[in-house]
């Protein structure tokens, strides 16, 4: 289909065809395929800018946007590789399941190399490993919710940053694929317009005998 819509274009341009010969299905799978297109072909000059110049912003912000977010990532995976440690954490584990009323622990660490996400996760965002983090010193409780660490929080204000421009980045994917559709639907009707406007919009009617008798000649209009 984009092939097909790509070679229409081109012929079209190679035959200078006129707005009323313009087909509206093509302007659609043009700008459908890149916005703006179609209305390039048809002759919309001001629109097919504005089309592509969103296209080309969206996709600029989609690109920074990720790039910083995964930039992010590996650096807050870097920070947690150095000051979280499973072992401590299983010190605390060992202990708490020793103990006559133990903190209710209600999630499974994952492996690191087949989970990957979920394990870095996890380690910050839940108060059961905050006994990992090595500021933390081994005064085990079985109250995980009072004990406060710097590192795990400054991990994950940089998690929280991470996943703000990651999902900036997913949003405006969605704006593209919108502009996309947009772009197709406006070159579609924006073509067919140009058909109807080439239809008479002034014209003499004649006609040889109205309704009662009589020749008449009258001067008609469309809108």
């Amino acid at each position: 289909m984009r092939k097909c819509a790509i070679c229409a274009f081109a012929v079209a341009l190679m035959c200078g065809q006129t707005g009323a010969e313009k087909s509206p299905k093509t302007a659609f799978f043009l700008s459908l395929l890149v916005p703006g297109l179609g209305e390039w072909y048809a002759g919309s000059k001001m629109r097919a800018v504005g089309f592509m110049g969103l296209e080309a912003l969206t996709w600029t912000a989609y690109i920074s946007w990720r790039g910083k977010g995964n930039d992010i990532k590996a650096e807050f995976r870097t920070y947690a590789d150095r000051h979280w440690h499973e072992a401590r954490y299983s010190a605390w584990r060992d202990w708490n399941k020793s103990q006559a009323d133990p903190y209710r622990e209600t999630h499974a660490l994952p492996n690191k190399d087949t989970d990957t996400q979920q394990y870095y996760e996890l380690i910050g965002k839940y108060h059961q490993f905050v006994y990992g983090w090595d500021d933390i010193k081994p005064n085990f409780t079985t109250d995980n919710m009072s004990v406060q660490s710097a590192r795990r929080q400054a991990y994950e204000t940089r998690r929280n940053d991470s996943n703000k421009y990651l999902k900036r980045a997913s949003l405006v994917t969605g704006l593209a694929v919108l502009n996309h559709i947009a772009s197709a639907i406006h070159a579609s009707v924006y073509t067919r317009t140009l058909q109807k406007q080439t239809e008479p919009r002034l014209w003499i009617d004649i006609r040889p005998v109205d309704i009662e008798g009589r020749t008449m000649v009258a001067l008609r209009t469309r809108f």
